[in-house]
C-alpha cells in the first residue's frame, strides 16, 4: 500500500465517520423532537380533558346546590305556613279560615296537581342528578386510565424504534468495516 492509497482510505474513513456522527446526532435530535411532540399533544389532551370535566363537575354542584337551596326554602315556606295555623281555641272565624284554606289548597290540588307533587319530585330529581354525577366520574376516572395507557404504548413504541434504529445503524456500520477491512 502506497502512500496515496493511505491517504484515500483515510479520507474515506473521515467522510464514513463524519456522516455517521451526522446520522447520530440526526436520529438524537428526530427522537427528541418525537418525543416533544408526543408529550405536548399528550399534556394538550390531558388537559383539555381535565378543563372539560372541571367546568361540567362545577356546573353540576352548582345546580346541586340550587336544588337543595330551593327544596330548603320550600320546607321553610311550608314550615311558616304550618306554624301560622296554630290550633287554638275553635271560634267561628276560625273555623272559617280554615276551611277557606282547606278549599283553596283542594282548588290548588285539583287545577295542577303538579304543585302537591313538587318537593317530592325534586327530591327525586336531586337523587338522579347525584347518580348521574357518579357516572360521570367514574367514566373521567376511566378515560384517565385510558390516556394513562395510551401514553405507555407510546413511550413503548419510542422505545422500541430507538432500538431498531440503533440496531439498524450498527448493521449498516458492521458490513462497511468488514470491507474496508
Amino acid at each position: 500500500m502506497n502512500k496515496q492509497e493511505f491517504n484515500d482510505l483515510q479520507k474515506k474513513f473521515g467522510e464514513e465517520t463524519k456522516k455517521r456522527k451526522f446520522q447520530k446526532v440526526f436520529n438524537f435530535f428526530s427522537t427528541l423532537i418525537s418525543i416533544l411532540g408526543i408529550t405536548v399533544i399528550s399534556y394538550y389532551f390531558l388537559e383539555t380533558l381535565f378543563i372539560k370535566n372541571d367546568t361540567q363537575k362545577l356546573k353540576i354542584e352548582n345546580q346541586n346546590i340550587q336544588l337543595q337551596e330551593r327544596i330548603s326554602e320550600l320546607e321553610n315556606r311550608l314550615r311558616t305556613k304550618d306554624s301560622t295555623i296554630s290550633i287554638s281555641s275553635p271560634s267561628e272565624k276560625r273555623i272559617q279560615d280554615l276551611e277557606k284554606k282547606i278549599e283553596t289548597l283542594n282548588n290548588i290540588i285539583i287545577e295542577n296537581p303538579e304543585k302537591s307533587l313538587t318537593i317530592p319530585l325534586l327530591n327525586k330529581d336531586i337523587e338522579n342528578i347525584k347518580k348521574e354525577n357518579e357516572l360521570q366520574i367514574e367514566l373521567i376516572k376511566d378515560k384517565v386510565e385510558t390516556v394513562v395507557d395510551l401514553n405507555k404504548w407510546i413511550l413503548g413504541l419510542i422505545f422500541s424504534l430507538l432500538i431498531t434504529i440503533v440496531i439498524s445503524n450498527l448493521a449498516k456500520n458492521k458490513p462497511k468495516n468488514n470491507l474496508e477491512e
